[in-house]
């Protein structure tokens, strides 16, 4: 929803009276809550302001105490829905539309006590104003008049968000103390929209739009209370903190419901709130603040358990999952590659973390695409070797910086990943071949290869003098190779081979004792005895 709640009806009130348009154009202007609005529109247009009677502003607050205090109070009205299904004793009619009615009445009261352009003033307080307790007012009101648990959760949601924006406006305003305040009623408007989507469910409500505008909603709320926690001073971190954990729950048990519906949207959801994550923790690592990098990496694997847990909800349910897979691995490739870019910039002391958070990139990535290759081998193969041939271009441009000894290490690390990449992708080759669909996916793995050992020989090349990294580049190559030779012998069984050559491309570049060993018959290990 555009806009909220209280200034669509206030807008409505203003153009009515004003003569702009009638009751009927702004109810038809706004179907979807069309239902909520007309009673609170007709009765806050049949009241009428006394002329030349003005209360004393003393006497205006204690009204408004005391009119919410009501409200509070009357929201214990028995419904009695177990009489719907008896033609037994039934309750009183009139008296359950007489506590509505009070209630209603009771809320325009409230919010048109101070008339004319400041009617609605309280929309706009922040905890620690006089009409804070106004505004919270007229949200319990807006709940009486919600239809269903659906709708009592998209409110939930709607108040949830207010006080997010309530934490960003005490912060600029200079009042952090009264940030905690916010915090308190986000927990519990996050827990009661939680709470009315999982009765919603329970009932048999659809709950796939309310929990996937969750799941957008906390996304948003976790990146605005980032900002907000940057901003505060230290003793009102402890809250800001207490918030992101919040709507991290929040976030995690909306995804959890939306997957029971529609796997791959919670799946899309929840990794562009893992990109969000890597995105800060790269700010941050430019910013050089170790421990907001390790915050983002942390909540980037939470985020990964999300997503764990999404596929295997949907798995469970024996849904096919082979889009959602393919959506997971190639976002774990943009994740790889964002995550060697903060490497490139973080202190020693933050590179555990990025290195546990590539780990847990490179476990899924591996496990998408062994799922993803049962139905669609060759998609697989084909994201895997871009995934390689990105790798790579990333090992040239490192072993291109002037003091390529500084990072030995790091492009080993690499080198190493690649290699891990390539077993991967025989893998994937073994299961297509046992789906007998292995043709396409061979001759895939033949063409990047010979460009994958082109790469290699470039690397080779620059790191000359460091033989620690050529031996490692010299072994990523005899990979390549075998796994070349082993696809030229599966082509060839079925005469498919094509242009591609019969013997490895080798690049001519190379030194010709490194071509020897590249083409050197490889000897079985002897077994021990």
């Amino acid at each position: 929803m555009l806009k909220k709640f209280e200034d669509i009806l206030a807008q409505c009130i203003e153009d009515i009276k004003a003569g702009r348009c009638s009751l009927e154009d702004c109810l038809a202007k706004y179907p979807s809550i069309s239902k909520q609005l007309e009673p609170l529109l007709r009765i806050a247009l049949e009241i009428r302001e006394p002329p030349d009677i003005k209360p004393a502003p003393a006497f205006k607050v204690r009204a408004r105490v005391q009119l919410m205090e009501q409200i509070h109070a009357m929201r214990g009205v028995t419904k009695w829905p177990w009489f719907r299904y008896t033609g037994q004793v039934k309750p009183i009619p009139y008296k359950r539309r007489f506590n509505m009615v009070a209630i209603i009445v009771a809320v325009v009261l409230a919010i048109s006590a101070l008339g004319g352009g400041t009617a609605y003033a309280s929309q706009g307080s922040l905890p620690g104003d006089v009409l804070y307790p106004v505004k919270l007012g007229t949200e319990q009101a807006r709940l009486v008049l919600a239809a269903n648990d659906v709708d009592k959760a998209e409110l939930y949601l709607t108040f949830a968000t207010s006080r997010v924006e309530e934490m960003t406006a005490l912060v600029e305003r200079g009042r952090p103390e009264k940030v905690d305040i916010a915090v308190n009623g986000y927990d519990k408007a996050m827990a009661m929209a939680t709470q009315k989507m999982e009765a919603a469910s329970g009932k048999g409500l659809g709950i796939a739009d309310i929990s996937e505008s969750v799941g957008e909603a906390t996304s948003n709320h976790l990146s605005t209370l980032d900002e907000v926690y940057e901003r505060v001073p230290d003793e009102a971190k402890p809250a800001i903190e207490r918030a992101r954990e919040v709507s991290m729950n929040g976030h995690g048990n909306a995804l959890r419901a939306l997957a029971r519906e529609n796997p791959v949207r919670a799946t899309e959801i929840n990794l562009a709130a893992m990109e969000g994550s890597l995105n800060r923790a790269k700010a941050k690592a430019e910013q050089n603040d170790t421990q907001e990098v390790g915050n983002a990496l942390l909540r980037f694997e939470e985020l990964h358990q999300f997503g764990e847990e999404i596929s295997d909800i949907a798995q469970g349910l024996g849904q096919d999952i082979t889009a959602l897979e393919e959506l997971v691995a190639l976002a774990t490739s943009i994740h790889l590659t964002a995550l060697d870019e903060v490497m490139d910039i973080v202190p020693e002391e933050a590179q555990e973390a990025i290195a546990r958070a590539r780990e847990v990139s490179m476990s899924r990535h591996g496990n998408a695409l062994r799922a993803l290759a049962r139905e669609n081998p060759v998609r697989a193969i084909q994201i895997n070797l871009m995934l390689m041939e990105g790798h790579l271009n990333g090992i040239r441009v490192m072993a291109e910086k002037p003091e390529p000894l500084r990072l030995q290490e790091r492009l080993q690390e690499r080198i190493r990943e690649y290699e891990r990449l390539n077993n991967l992708g025989q893998e994937i080759s073994q299961i297509a071949r046992g789906l007998g669909k292995g043709t396409p996916v061979d001759q895939l793995v033949g063409q990047a290869t010979a460009n994958h050992l082109t790469l290699l020989a470039e690397v080779h090349q620059q790191v000359q003098g460091q033989a620690q990294l050529q031996q490692a580049i010299e072994t990523a190559m005899q990979a390549c190779v075998k796994n070349y030779e082993t696809v030229v012998t599966a082509l060839k069984e079925k005469d498919m081979l094509g242009q591609l050559p019969e013997k490895p491309p080798i690049p001519a570049e190379l030194p010709d004792e490194v071509k020897e060993k590249l083409l050197k018959p490889k000897v079985p290990a002897k077994r021990q005895p």
